[in-house]
């Protein structure tokens, strides 16, 4: 994991993407499958993933796909 962190800041440092050793799209779909991993184990069931609406067939899973934020925090709607 280190070493993939360092080539990661290295190359936003140098801004020669062609020295990235996995590609930003790729790390994210990792990622995402992780997180899907995780959300199936906190619900104790299979989940199913609904690619079109990029949402779980079920709400309840669907409500770890946000934080919730505290404090009046929110992030701006882009």
């Amino acid at each position: 994991m280190a070493l993939h962190t360092k080539n990661f800041v290295d190359t936003v440092r140098t801004r020669k993407v062609e020295d990235l050793k996995c590609p930003v799209q790729l790390a994210a779909h990792v990622a995402t499958v992780c997180d899907m991993g995780n959300i199936a184990f906190r619900m104790g069931k299979k989940i199913y993933w609904d690619a079109a609406s990029n949402k779980f067939t079920e709400e309840e899973a669907n409500k770890y796909l946000a934080a919730e934020y505290h404090n009046g925090y929110t992030l701006p709607k882009v």
